[in-house]
């Protein structure tokens, strides 16, 4: 049997009939608590008046929605964030309104971060995550957009070019990461080093190049406040010489090929499906 839940709502969540052999659905919610999804869509940064735009979107590229009725040919009734409300539920974080104000409504809705669709007989099955906190191999989780915005103080990523996106999933004992190299930095310290090479490209594939631009990333995370287990365990480098409008290997990230999203943040399902022959081998380097 499976089951889902929060320590935000004392545990009481979902809980899957013993007779439901189904892997992955976690079951209808309990008696203690109501359950209903919203839509992935929120106003563009900075303009809290635009047209809402997906915050998340599915490895089709499509925003979850509670209009929906099929996840990847599997028929559903909606998709959306889980929020949820009860007398199980908190009230909020102790002195900690701010973060109240985020996570609970004024009707009591607490919002989960979690992604899953309602299946046609009123079951729950988590499918993503909209908070892009991610648990590790050990169970521990880490931030993955708390610790990207760290790392891309380094004079090595070059923001312009999309940036830096960090990557971390249950069958990794550390984060790694792709990153859009500054490479007129990138240039100097290899020149500094006496390495040489035919191309840009060839440059961020040395070893050396990408160890000293991972020290330099993980001192500025350091700086920060990353924990032991946000540290990076390996990087790779993008050029960004490649076409901005296709989703090339080494393409700068832009919303013309769908690897940033309209208000220019990460779009990682593209990143991550367009970036797949590069970081497929890197996420075996985030295993010890």
């Amino acid at each position: 049997m499976q089951g889902y839940a929060l320590t935000e709502t004392s545990c009481s969540g979902t809980v899957q009939y013993s007779s439901d052999p189904r892997d992955g659905v976690v079951g209808p919610p309990v008696a203690s608590v109501e359950i209903k999804l919203r839509d992935c869509l929120e106003a563009p940064e900075g303009n809290p008046n635009g047209k809402p735009e997906a915050s998340v979107l599915d490895r089709e590229k499509k925003p979850y929605l509670t209009t929906d009725r099929s996840h990847y040919g599997e028929p559903c009734v909606g998709r959306g964030e889980v929020l949820i409300r009860g007398p199980a539920v908190g009230s909020g974080y102790l002195k900690q309104a701010d973060k109240t104000a985020e996570a609970f409504d004024s009707e009591g809705w607490f919002y989960s971060g979690d992604i899953a669709l309602f299946t046609p007989d009123g079951c729950i099955k988590i499918v993503d995550r909209l908070k892009n906190l991610v648990k590790l191999k050990g169970g521990e989780y880490v931030a993955i957009e708390s610790k990207e915005k760290e790392y891309s103080k380094s004079i090595f990523v070059n923001a312009i070019n999309g940036g830096i996106m960090c990557y971390a999933d249950g069958s990794m004992d550390r984060p790694v990461a792709l990153v859009q190299a500054n490479m007129l930095e990138v240039r100097k310290v290899a020149a500094a080093k006496g390495l040489t090479f035919p191309n840009d490209d060839a440059l961020c594939n040395d070893a050396t190049v990408e160890k000293i631009v991972l020290e330099d990333l993980i001192k500025e995370g350091v700086a920060g406040g990353v924990s032991s287990l946000e540290k990076l365990l390996a990087i790779k480098l993008i050029s960004g010489h490649g076409e901005p409008d296709k989703q090339e290997i080494n393409s700068p990230w832009t919303p013309d090929n769908e690897f940033l999203t309209a208000s220019n943040k990460l779009n990682r399902k593209p990143i991550q499906m367009g970036m797949d022959a590069i970081l497929a081998p890197l996420i075996l380097k985030g295993i010890r």
